[in-house]
């Protein structure tokens, strides 16, 4: 068997782990299987130029650095001043009102900056270099001004060159006043370096006039009883979401959303409340790893193989499969 036949036999194999309907030498679009098919393609191409041993895992890993947008040597501060006008975010009053003499983006690697401040002291950022982690949905992740806390704890300086991997930076938010939008209340829990080190952060705020400041952590659970937004009614919309809308051929999603608007009105509620009841087991902080997209999709597919030792997983599996006859 070649490298190659090797690859597309391990894409054939996890597509169909991803979606059992999906066939593979098709146009058909979805999201996971569409990504390995991707990727066959690039390795092809690497098959193709003859790189085998060695060679191929030199040009691999010089390919993995360009596709993160990275540099293939170190970063100086000198390069910050390569003459690209597009990269030099002007001095203006905004800045100077916050004591910033000047901020550039660096022409070699877009996701790096360099700020000045009016006395002089400069510091750099790389907003590619940590993202944030929903603790209570661990597939959800995102950036934000909170990720920023590890050029805190472990400053950038020059020369610099990217670690291999990024800082995970694990975080919870959530609502207690509708009022106040997708939530108002967060915490910076820890964050997870490129090594594999845990260093605990322990942050804390909440929105008061429309401003979020610093709160203790025994006012933060205290606020926590009090939220609104269950997460037990979260997961419980994403898995019929993704049960209608996201796991199946474009066709076949078609005709389950035309069935489930077909019902009547008491007989979804009546579906959604008891999908609710059975997803009171996500709120367990022991279960959080479970809210994510891969057990989402095995559990919309009918596949339970995973979950042998986990009954509610499995009863809340059948469930979802009991409304697909509901909507044949």
């Amino acid at each position: 068997m070649s490298m190659y036949d090797w690859a597309e036999q391990e894409c054939r194999i996890a597509c169909k782990k991803e979606n059992p309907n999906f066939n593979f030498d098709s146009e058909d679009f979805d999201y996971g299987c569409s990504c390995y098919k991707s990727a066959l393609k690039a390795y092809k191409s690497l098959c193709e130029d003859g790189h085998s041993g060695a060679s191929f895992n030199f040009t691999r890993r010089i390919l993995e650095r360009l596709m993160k947008g990275q540099p293939l040597t170190p970063i100086t501060d000198e390069d910050f001043f390569i003459v690209h006008p597009e990269y030099a975010i002007e001095s203006n009053e905004w800045l100077a009102e916050h004591g910033i003499k000047s901020e550039i983006q660096c022409p070699r690697m877009s996701s790096l900056f360099r700020t000045e401040t009016l006395d002089g002291k400069v510091s750099y950022s790389d907003i590619n270099r940590a993202y944030c982690i929903d603790i209570e949905s661990p597939s959800d992740t995102y950036s934000s001004a909170k990720d920023r806390v590890v050029d805190e704890f472990f400053p950038i300086t020059m020369p610099y060159m990217p670690e291999k991997g990024q800082y995970k930076v694990y975080c919870q938010t959530f609502l207690t006043d509708r009022k106040n939008g997708d939530f108002d209340t967060q915490a910076i829990l820890y964050f997870i370096t490129p090594d594999g080190k845990r260093v605990d952060v322990n942050r804390y705020q909440t929105e008061k006039n429309g401003k979020m400041v610093d709160i203790t952590k025994e006012e933060y659970e205290a606020l926590l009883e009090k939220r609104i937004d269950g997460l037990r009614d979260k997961v419980a919309n994403s898995l019929l979401w993704t049960l209608l809308s996201n796991s199946a051929p474009e066709k076949e999603i078609e005709r389950r959303e035309t069935a489930w608007k077909s019902l009547l009105s008491e007989t979804k509620k009546s579906i959604e409340n008891t999908l609710k009841q059975l997803c009171v087991f996500y709120e367990n902080p022991e279960h959080y790893k479970y809210n994510c997209f891969s057990v989402e999709q095995a559990l919309c597919h009918g596949d339970f193989s995973d979950f042998d030792n986990v009954p509610q997983l499995i009863e809340i599996g059948k469930y979802l499969q009991g409304i697909l006859k509901v909507i044949q």
